[in-house]
């Protein structure tokens, strides 16, 4: 996420894909929550857009949809899309089955409005697109489009293709609504603007899976407000004097960095118990240190959020606020299902003011406690 846009609106982090729900036949519910500069939820409206892309950054525009101003009650907003934005799903057709003896061929595509830059053909052994173009850079194989004519034509230098050989174009075409568009992509990310400001990262779309274990823990066989203390599971601290790294396996807390510490950075990571369904919300209570060197220059320590998946995928983050705190409470709500089978993680990293080590470390932070809410099985016996 742009951090300087979102503080130009009074926001310091929206996080987002916290929570989708089919809606209806063709449209999802999405949830998210805006917080201030404080860490507080916000109240009132805010304009947003949803937009589908099929990689994680850069990649293709899948669909998009203006939302309007959406209500924010106490950082939570809500919204159902898939009905009145536009999608860009691919088209295949087939260019021809190779007879043998032709070495050119011709198609016009069947669709009158083809988004710019998505055509592409393939033989199964060579490939070009518009961006690209040839997979042998056009010695034996090459193709080009015609806008105007919306017509693809694919060229054979080497002799042609075998009898039988299938060559297919692929490209994409406006359409209204999220209906067929997913099912012909293999990945797709979801990215929410608050008020022209683009949420980052990207959050991985899972679509009907993941509406139906969200619908699932609504069920009557879930607790939904179990506290649990989440003890460090590993502690990396950065110090070059050390080595530049030094690992703790279930160090206690508080822990962090003073002035004077040597340690310009520590990670903390805490493991989400494995019986936890759904996380409802973070808690961590921290403080934040400052110190002054050289005239007057003040140094204020950092602290970050992070969830990661098993494989050390982000999926959410969020940056304190950077001023000095002799202990604060913040709460970091998530309403995240956790899929069946995923382990997920809460990483915290801390970082000096100055970003120096050994006796050069000016300004802190620490984390004294860190809980979560969680929603479990009632069978585990939580009162």
């Amino acid at each position: 996420m742009n951090i300087s846009s979102l503080r130009k609106l009074g926001l310091t982090a929206a996080l987002i894909c916290v929570r989708l729900v089919q809606a209806g036949p063709s449209e999802l519910n999405y949830q998210g929550v805006v917080l201030d500069s404080s860490g507080n939820g916000v109240t009132g409206t805010r304009a947003m857009t949803v937009k589908l892309y099929d990689a994680a950054i850069g990649g293709n525009l899948l669909y998009t949809e203006n939302l309007g101003n959406v209500a924010v009650n106490k950082g939570v907003y809500s919204f159902n899309f898939g009905t009145n934005g536009t999608g860009n799903p691919k088209i295949t057709e087939t260019v021809t089955v190779a007879d043998g003896t032709s070495t050119t061929f011709q198609k016009i595509l069947a669709s009158t409005n083809v988004v710019t830059g998505s055509v592409s053909v393939t033989d199964g052994t060579y490939t070009w697109d518009q961006i690209n173009g040839s997979s042998d850079g056009g010695v034996n194989f090459d193709a080009s489009y015609s806008t105007s004519l919306r017509r693809i034509t694919v060229n054979y230098y080497s002799g042609p293709p075998a009898t039988g050989k299938v060559l297919k174009v692929t490209y994409r075409s406006p359409s209204a609504g999220l209906t067929g568009l997913l099912t012909n992509e293999n990945d797709s990310w979801l990215e929410v603007a608050v008020n022209g400001a683009t949420q980052s990262p990207r959050q991985k779309f899972l679509a009907v899976p993941f509406a139906l274990r969200a619908a699932s823990v609504e069920g009557s066989t879930y607790q939904e407000t179990v506290e649990v203390d989440l003890p460090i599971k590993r502690l990396n601290k950065q110090y070059p004097g050390y080595g530049n790294s030094i690992t703790d396996i279930g160090a206690p807390l508080p822990i962090g960095i003073g002035e004077h510490s040597g340690f310009n950075w520590i990670n903390l990571l805490f493991d989400i118990p494995s019986y936890v369904k759904e996380i409802i919300s973070i808690t961590i209570n921290y403080s934040v240190s400052q110190a002054s060197y050289n005239y007057g220059n003040t140094y204020i320590g950092k602290l970050d959020f992070y969830l990661n998946n098993s494989v050390e995928q982000q999926i959410l983050s969020y940056s304190f606020p950077r001023s000095v705190v002799s202990s604060a409470n913040t709460v970091i709500p998530l309403s995240r299902v956790v899929p069946s089978g995923e382990a997920y993680r809460i990483c915290l990293t801390i970082q000096s003011g100055n970003g120096a080590s050994g006796s050069d470390v000016l300004g802190g932070a620490y984390i004294n406690s860190v809980s979560a809410r969680v929603r479990v099985l009632k069978s585990m016996g939580f009162q």
